[in-house]
């Protein structure tokens, strides 16, 4: 709301950022410190930081406390983490405490129950308003503190079409010491084959991969609808993770297979269980259909089963 005591660039300011000021800026703006004060005292604004104050008299909201932490991290400081990912728009969690990335030159922020702040030597560009690192670095960040969620880190932003194998190879050449390369590498090159969750990506390895099956298309178009697998004698694989599967995405499933059921055009649908604890008996589903329709190709034992012929 306007505010009858401030200049209107200093509430455009205000606004831009989430009703959140420094003190340099408001004294920049011809703000006098009585001022300041005063407003502070009435109640009418409130104080997140040293030198940082909520114009307005609300809970600060989380895009509040993105620009807070920022404003605190000092010059060249950004959010980082899930934090840049939200702002992003790859996620829609607003997770607490909010990630500031700091140039190792900056001066140390202590940690709160709002903030994380970390300094780092490895160079960032800060990006948007507020301040964010690219997606490629938060997506690099996450992988470096979760090594176990890589996957679901790089997945997750790749099929979000905010970020692509491409560009996340090159920001991990900038980050010689990340400390997951090699896994990333690895991941990097099937997601390059067009897997784009979790679970493509254990069945392009465990089901295909190990078993000596060439890989299938990935991601093509049918009849107006994406198939996660297409094999050239005219079977479909469909991996029902979590993520598309639930709500509208289940019934746009059903749309598809249906298509394909009126075409002609089986559909072996697996899911996480089938896929992790029993790729061999997935597989065998698989190398089935495909002979029946016609497939002559060769299979291989992977390490852990006393598959076929």
């Amino acid at each position: 709301m306007p505010h009858p005591l401030l200049p209107d660039l200093l509430q455009d300011l205000a606004r831009r950022q989430a009703g959140v000021l420094t003190r340099e800026q408001i004294l920049g703006h011809g703000v006098p410190r009585t001022r300041i004060d005063r407003l502070v005292g009435e109640q009418l604004w409130s104080r997140l930081g040293r030198g940082i104050y909520l114009t307005h008299t609300l809970s600060p909201d989380w895009q509040s406390l993105a620009w807070a932490g920022t404003l605190i991290g000092g010059s060249g400081s950004a959010t980082g983490g899930r934090a840049a990912l939200r702002l992003a728009g790859v996620i829609s969690e607003e997770d607490l405490p909010i990630s500031i990335v700091q140039p190792a030159d900056a001066h140390h922020q202590p940690s709160s129950g709002w903030w994380d702040f970390t300094r780092t030597k490895v160079l960032f560009r800060a990006v948007g308003e507020p301040p964010r690192v690219r997606v490629e670095r938060a997506v690099l960040d996450l992988c470096a503190l979760e090594p176990e969620r890589s996957a679901n880190w790089i997945t997750l932003a790749t099929s979000s079409k905010h970020t692509s194998a491409g560009r996340l190879y090159e920001a991990l050449d900038e980050m010689p010491r990340h400390p997951a390369r090699r896994q990333l590498n690895e991941l990097l090159a099937d997601v390059g084959q067009g897997a784009e969750s979790p679970l493509e990506l254990v069945y392009l390895r465990d089901v295909e991969r190990a078993h000596g099956m060439k890989p299938g298309r990935r991601q093509i178009r049918s009849g107006g609808y994406r198939c996660d697998i297409y094999y050239e004698e005219g079977l479909v694989v469909e991996l029902d993770g979590r993520r598309g599967h639930e709500g509208l995405g289940a019934f746009r499933d059903m749309d598809r297979d249906n298509f394909h059921i009126m075409q002609g055009i089986p559909t072996l649908r697996f899911g996480w269980l089938q896929c992790v604890t029993d790729p061999c008996g997935a597989l065998a589903q698989v190398a089935e259909v495909r002979r029946r329709l016609g497939w002559t190709g060769d299979l291989k034992c992977c390490s852990r089963c006393q598959l076929v012929a």
